[in-house]
């Protein structure tokens, strides 16, 4: 693990400044930065990582930073695999290949076309082993290292399993409990609500929205912790005002099935989205967080879990119906024909 400091310089300039030369070259030589971002979740089957370089150019950087031929290396100059180890034993190599990602959102950088590194399809994680990245390129010799432990899954106990479906219209708050998993340390809970549109025409489409519900720490990476987190109801509802757009002219809308989705990040990982937040301080500059060797970036462990739910209780539908949050959302009762 690397942690490295930025610093804010005050320059303090006398009145002699006129008579000094003012051009200036920002631009240093060249050096290459890997960058490295890469997730391992034993809840999936396939595994991507995303290498990158850092660029310099000249004039507008945003310009710059759409254009991937500066940003991307040449794939046919890098090799890049995954050594698992057992206690230190080694175990097998997980060779990686290119995936051209087609779908990327716009945004600063380059879009819609990225290419990433992808482990074979059903390559299954054990939880008990060690993984260590490793990355050749083969045109400079330069090689980039990383390694991370893998999240345990874990038991939700509140709602228990037996629960099919949620009510969201008492007074006091949710509660929600688990144990913390073997190697995870920050937990966030997010409701992924599924419902069905109706136009106008009578054409169907089922969309899902991605609703958050705060996040819990754990005090250590050993498992078996007892963990809860609380939220009102009410959050749903105004969370839903916020994240779905008003219908259009004739269309109706249908509540369907929800999960509970935790997302679990190791300690590394935990390190990184901190350090990572926006600022809300006087002070922006924060220390950045990096545990690539010859590179910077993250590579670590996260876990998805699921627990999953029929849908929402006959009075939490009458809210999502009628309530003063989501009442003009175009939500419906469902009458089977």
């Amino acid at each position: 693990m690397k942690l490295f400091s930025k610093f804010v310089f005050l320059i303090i300039v006398s009145n002699m400044l006129w008579a000094c030369n003012n051009k200036v070259d920002i631009n240093s030589d060249y050096r290459d930065i890997a960058i490295v971002y890469g997730l391992l979740d034993p809840s999936e089957k396939q595994h991507f990582i995303k290498l990158t370089k850092a660029f310099q150019a000249d004039g507008n950087v945003y310009i710059a930073a759409s254009d991937g031929t500066i940003s991307q290396y040449d794939p046919k100059d890098i090799k890049m695999w995954i050594d698992e180890y057992s206690n230190g034993n080694f175990i097998r190599t997980i060779s990686l290949d290119t995936v051209l990602v087609i779908n990327k959102d716009s945004g600063a950088f380059y879009h819609p076309n990225q290419i990433v590194y992808a482990t074979p399809l059903n390559t299954i994680l054990n939880a008990n082993n060690e993984y260590r990245l490793q990355i050749e390129n083969k045109s400079t010799g330069k090689t980039i290292n990383g390694q991370t432990n893998i999240i345990h899954d874990f038991n939700v106990n509140k709602p228990n399993s037996n629960q099919k479906y949620v009510g969201l219209t008492s007074s006091l708050p949710q509660t929600v409990e688990w144990s913390s998993a073997v190697n995870g340390l920050l937990y966030q809970l997010n409701i992924r609500f599924f419902y069905t549109e109706v136009d106008g025409n009578g054409n169907k489409s089922v969309h899902h929205v991605e609703l958050p519900f705060g996040t819990e720490k754990s005090n250590s990476t050993l498992g078996g912790e007892k963990m809860v987190l609380e939220f009102y109801g009410e959050t749903f509802y105004q969370n839903m005002a916020a994240k779905v757009s008003l219908p259009s002219a004739g269309m109706k809308r249908y509540a369907d099935s929800l999960y509970y989705i935790f997302t679990v990040a190791d300690e590394n990982f935990s390190i990184y989205m901190d350090l990572n937040k926006p600022s809300t301080g006087i002070v922006s500059e924060r220390p950045s967080y990096t545990n690539i060797e010859n590179g910077i970036g993250i590579f670590a462990g996260r876990y998805n879990k699921k627990r999953t739910f029929l849908g929402l209780s006959p009075s939490s539908i009458d809210t999502l119906i009628s309530g003063q949050y989501t009442n003009q959302l175009g939500f419906v009762k469902y009458i089977a024909p």
